[in-house]
């Protein structure tokens, strides 16, 4: 009888060491909010974080800096982070960033990407990053006006190669709007609980630039005939579902951006296999294609081919590998949380419920006992005929991502 199976590949994507101790200027734009809901621990917070990432960066960084509520302003023009003397001066006007207004975003995010092409080559856009890595910060606490001028404005970054690092504080926030933004960008989003923690995620940000060794990867699978490909997930160090593009008849092809020195990334393809006889295959051939601005190396390749080994008695076949089987039972349990939520949308509680309850069985194994407790709780919420709260959706929207705790991030 002829039954297909599903098989996990686990890629590993790393930097050659050599890289390690080159770093690339750095081209940040925050894009800040400081609307009236901004007030009191907030805007300390903010501002508090906004210095620190300022003595983090490079004299010769360059930053921009915009302040919005319902009106844009660009605070500071994109210019080198400079000598002591200049720092002291945008921390100084940084200080009196004070909160009121309303929230539009859009007009933020246009001025921004403004700023950070005033450091791009001409003609440098998705095909090319000029050798430094560009990066808008976004940071909101409100439902914000004209929600799709907020999506034009990310087409365009996607376009121009500028990813978003989407933030949002407090449960006022549309979460699905701001994960929108981070995924279609090419960036991510976060949920920052309390005002507090805005210093760990502008510090981790600005830690990722620090640390990218190649630009403009992609990843092309090449299944060999008789094999599917179902998808292919990110797992490391943000798990999410890339969306791989057909090329030609059989192969798909995925963007991967920007890839840092040390973690790297870390894929999980899965093969759906037809049954065979006992023997070693060729599942499929992979590459990863990929930029290495500090020696000036463009479109640079490397390969391999993914072998599967199939035998008649089952005693002869090894156990999984338990470090790939702890992260597709991550996989899974983001899986279970991502369709949850949208089961949630669609008015589906049943369904919803069911799916959770599932991702939470998959958390407790992984030791995950935190975002586990969370799920409880919403569980118990929708059981009772209650809503989830948005501290709850967002929690489990964005946590259920990480394979990477904020923790590990000096604070």
């Amino acid at each position: 009888m002829n039954v297909s199976q599903l098989v996990y590949c686990l890629l590993e994507l790393r930097p050659a060491e050599t890289l390690s101790n080159v770093a690339l200027p750095l081209n940040l734009c925050l894009a800040l909010d400081h609307s009236g809901s901004m007030g009191g621990s907030k805007i300390e917070s903010l501002r508090d974080a906004t210095m620190l990432v300022i003595d983090m960066l490079q004299p010769q960084d360059y930053i921009s800096i915009i302040f919005f509520n319902n009106k844009t302003e660009v605070a500071f023009p994109s210019q080198q982070v400079g000598d002591e003397h200049r720092r002291n001066d945008l921390k100084t006007r940084i200080s009196r960033l004070t909160a009121g207004g309303g929230t539009n975003m859009a007009p933020a995010m246009e001025a921004g990407l403004v700023e950070l092409r005033k450091q791009m080559p001409v003609g440098v856009g998705a095909q090319g990053s000029g050798g430094g890595v560009n990066r808008l910060v976004l940071l909101t606490d409100g439902i914000t006006e004209k929600e799709k001028k907020c999506l034009e404005q990310t087409d365009n970054a996607a376009r121009l190669g500028i990813p978003i690092t989407a933030l949002g504080i407090g449960k006022d926030w549309n979460d699905k709007l701001m994960q929108e933004i981070g995924q279609r960008s090419g960036g991510e989003a976060d949920y920052i609980a309390s005002p507090d923690r805005i210093r760990t995620h502008f510090a981790r940000t600005v830690q990722q630039m620090q640390a990218v060794a190649l630009q403009r990867a992609s990843l092309r699978v090449r299944p060999a005939l008789g094999i599917d490909v179902r998808s292919i997930y990110r797992a490391h160090p943000l798990i999410s579902r890339l969306n791989a593009g057909r090329v030609g008849e059989r192969d798909l092809e995925a963007t991967l951006g920007e890839i840092e020195r040390g973690h790297g990334q870390t894929l999980i393809v899965e093969f759906v296999v037809p049954s065979r006889p006992a023997g070693s295959y060729r599942v499929a051939q992979v590459e990863v294609e990929y930029d290495v601005p500090q020696q000036g190396m463009a479109r640079q390749q490397a390969g391999l081919d993914v072998l599967l080994t199939y035998a008649h008695d089952p005693s002869t076949v090894p156990p999984p590998n338990p470090h790939v089987m702890n992260l597709v039972e991550k996989v899974t349990a983001f899986k279970l949380q991502t369709r949850a939520l949208e089961d949630l949308e669609a008015g589906n509680i049943p369904a919803a419920t069911q799916k959770l309850r599932g991702a939470m069985t998959h958390l407790l194994n992984q030791g995950d006992t935190e975002l586990a407790a969370t799920i409880q709780e919403e569980l118990s919420n929708l059981e009772k005929g209650k809503v989830m709260t948005s501290e709850g959706r967002k929690t489990i929207r964005f946590d259920s991502g990480k394979t990477v705790r904020l923790d590990n991030v000096a604070k």
